[in-house]
């Protein structure tokens, strides 16, 4: 007699599998989406190349012919290749006829940890390597550095700097200071951005100083009684678990003023069937995506002191 579908051992284990597994995904709230610019992909990878604006405009005197000015364009692009992820885990036939303890179900709950660990820390690595001049932007240089160059092949400002000369712990006075240095931006033709700070990034270790800084009524740490002037930015602040340096911390601007990309290529998916020698059922957990930075203007950091 033939063995029809739906006595294979693994679609007996799916249904309940998969709903433990996206629900327990679910329960821990993404972090890295509230900073990244999250999209999809439909290729082996993604390249962004930077663009330049229009320089100033200059006076026309009467009679004289306008002046026309061209955009310049970066001589390298950023690419994203897309890396795959995947694991499973296997349930024989035993384990599930003694099966005592819920150990079944706590396999699924371990395998969406899995992948949410590897989501966020694949993610957060860009800003854990936003000092380190191994990972490289368009400009050649880390995301944040007082070496930033200008890609518009004219004579410009720079360098530019996204980050103190010498790296500060946070405080009043280095967050004032980001503060002034994102609405201080330039682009590459030297127009000002003018780019408003969104939120703070820190990691659990500095939420008692960001919940001063942003909170307080009074100057933190202060006994002049002065107001505190950083009220009135309406910063938010938003504590990371995947930053591997306790004492960074970054000032982003809006996702429409900064260039953290995250870029889905297969979103997480759980997929099942059996091992014919053993009867063993088989679950795995599959995903590609890919992330990184194009730009560094939105973004200003500092390893700490």
């Amino acid at each position: 007699m033939a063995t029809a579908r739906e006595n294979a051992f693994s679609h007996l284990l799916a249904p309940g599998m998969r709903k433990i597994f996206f629900e327990k995904y679910g329960q821990r709230p993404d972090e890295y989406s509230q900073v990244f610019n999250v999209d999809s992909s439909q290729r082996a990878y993604e390249e962004d190349s930077e663009v330049t604006g229009l320089g100033r405009m200059p006076e026309k005197p009467e009679g004289r012919p306008t002046t026309y000015d061209s955009p310049f364009q970066a001589n390298v692009r950023q690419r994203y290749t897309h890396v795959s992820y995947g694991l499973g885990f296997r349930v024989t036939h035993e384990l599930y006829e003694d099966d005592l303890y819920r150990i079944i179900r706590r396999m699924p709950t371990a395998l969406a940890r899995s992948a949410h660990q590897t989501i966020e820390v694949v993610a957060w690595n860009v800003f854990n390597r936003a000092f380190n001049s191994s990972f490289t932007g368009i400009d050649g240089v880390e995301l944040c550095s007082t070496a930033h160059t200008n890609i518009a092949r004219t004579t410009g400002s720079g360098p530019y700097a996204n980050k103190p000369t010498t790296d500060v712990d946070l405080s009043v006075t280095s967050l004032q200071a980001a503060v002034e240095n994102l609405e201080n931006t330039t682009d590459d033709r030297d127009i000002n951005v003018m780019i408003k700070p969104r939120m703070l990034v820190i990691a659990p270790e500095n939420k008692w100083m960001a919940r001063e800084l942003l909170n307080s009524e009074k100057k933190p740490h202060t006994a002049d009684n002065e107001i505190n002037a950083l009220v009135d930015e309406e910063l938010k602040y938003l504590i990371s678990h995947f930053m591997s340096d306790n004492d960074a911390w970054f000032l982003n601007g809006g996702k429409d003023d900064h260039y953290l990309n995250f870029f889905w290529r297969e979103r997480l998916r759980m997929d099942n069937d059996d091992d014919f020698d053993t009867g063993d059922a088989k679950f795995k957990g599959f995903m590609r995506f890919s992330a990184g930075f194009s730009g560094w203007r939105g973004v200003y950091g500092s390893s700490g002191a």
